[in-house]
């Protein structure tokens, strides 16, 4: 009997190895995080950059685990990336042990994550997928360039999508950006089409950040009583 559970044990554990890799700690680490079925939930205006709207929400949240964590973070529309260079630093906060274990990262962080938010959060209460990898050292700028690209592509076309142009998904990219221009309620939110990026707590521009600089963007949220309504546009 005890060579029979030895066998189903080595058989199990292997399975379990396969999708629990180990993670490295000499290289950044990427946790990424998107919102369950926020954008087709009406309840929510992504849009909306005013006080207490789900982007301010979502930037305090940023904002606290980047500096917690001492990293960048790319961040928009119903996700962000948070690109951790101090592994041992993460594991520390979060308490994941020795192991560095995907699993146990994902879980750990999506459940602090989901609790920050959420204690901010006005509405109703939002689920999340998180996931994590490795990138090669050299490879952050890289990485927050390819992020903000698809950041701009579900950006553009979220906003025609709420704004009632049919199928905006399958718009080429020169023309989706072309009618997103041309509406008067872009041009408030157009700085934030690329996402916005976060380092130590601190929201930084992004175009400077490409050029070796880091300028930190201070900007006061409106109150939403005095700011256009997007949803009615």
């Amino acid at each position: 009997m005890e060579n029979i559970k030895n066998q189903w044990n080595n058989y199990f554990e292997k399975i379990i190895n396969k999708y629990n890799l180990s993670i490295s700690r000499n290289n950044p680490i990427v946790i990424f995080v998107d919102g369950r079925n926020v954008t087709r939930d009406i309840s929510y205006n992504l849009n909306d950059e005013t006080k207490n709207s789900f982007n301010d929400t979502m930037e305090k949240t940023v904002k606290y685990f980047t500096k917690e964590l001492k990293c960048k973070a790319i961040s928009g529309v119903d996700e962000v990336s948070f690109i951790i260079e101090d592994v041992i630093l993460l594991a520390k906060k979060m308490k994941i042990g020795k192991k560095y274990k995907s699993q146990e990262i994902v879980s750990i962080f999506s459940q602090h994550f989901f609790d920050y938010f959420n204690k901010l959060n006005t509405e109703k209460k939002i689920y999340w997928h998180c996931k994590c990898q490795t990138i090669p050292k050299g490879k952050v700028n890289s990485y927050i360039k390819y992020r903000s690209v698809i950041i701009f592509n579900s950006f553009t076309t979220y906003f025609l999508k709420k704004n009632l142009i049919k199928n905006p998904g399958k718009i080429k990219e020169e023309k989706r950006l072309e009618l997103c221009n041309n509406n008067i309620a872009y041009k408030q939110i157009k700085e934030y089409e690329f996402g916005s990026l976060f380092f130590n707590g601190d929201r930084i521009d992004l175009n400077e950040y490409f050029k070796g600089n880091i300028v930190k963007i201070d900007k006061e949220r409106k109150i939403r009583d005095n700011y256009l309504d997007l949803n009615n546009i």
